[in-house]
């Protein structure tokens, strides 16, 4: 009888912790998400995927911490394996046919969807190492220790990857 208590006591201590977390990081992580694999919606699935996967871990060991840096890091690997599982390795090509308003209104900046689009051709561990820098603010120790790596090796991605979008983002000028 008292495994049964101590059964619904996990269950409900790991559905209040997993409810702040997505409380707090659902937007922030659908938002990361989208900018890996290009699709909101599949960024909506995957991200649920990160919360159902923390309420497990949290039902089984009620005493672990989850903190930011394993949701995003539970939520990069998900994206590559997404990625990888499509055959996608590098996103999405720039002749997609993208609804462009609906990206100009949701990013609220025309110059969003060329980002967008750049971001996509950048390898995945080059875009997780930006995204988690540049657009969430994590700093290179906290990025390295997200996608398990070193600090140096995420500046040398967000360096190669700068100097890769650089150089998108000015033919795409050039063409405009």
């Amino acid at each position: 009888m008292d495994e049964v208590y101590l059964e619904n006591d996990r269950t409900g201590v790991a559905q209040m912790r997993v409810d702040a977390m997505v409380r707090e990081y659902q937007t922030k992580l659908a938002r990361y998400l989208r900018r890996m694999v290009g699709d909101a919606e599949v960024a909506l699935d995957l991200s649920q995927d990160v919360f159902l996967a923390a309420y497990r871990i949290l039902k089984a060991e009620p005493e672990r911490e989850l903190t930011a840096g394993w949701l995003y890091r539970a939520a990069t690997n998900g994206a590559i394996s997404f990625m990888r599982r499509r055959k996608i390795v590098r996103m999405l090509p720039l002749d997609r046919d993208v609804d462009r308003e609906q990206w100009r209104i949701d990013e609220r900046s025309a110059a969003s969807v060329d980002l967008q689009a750049a971001l996509r051709r950048l390898p995945p561990e080059q875009s997780a190492a930006v995204l988690l820098t540049s657009y969430a603010g994590y700093s290179s120790q906290e990025a390295a220790a997200i996608l398990g790596t070193t600090s140096d090796a995420i500046r040398q991605r967000v360096c190669r990857a700068m100097r890769m979008l650089r150089t998108v983002m000015t033919e795409r000028a050039k063409i405009s």
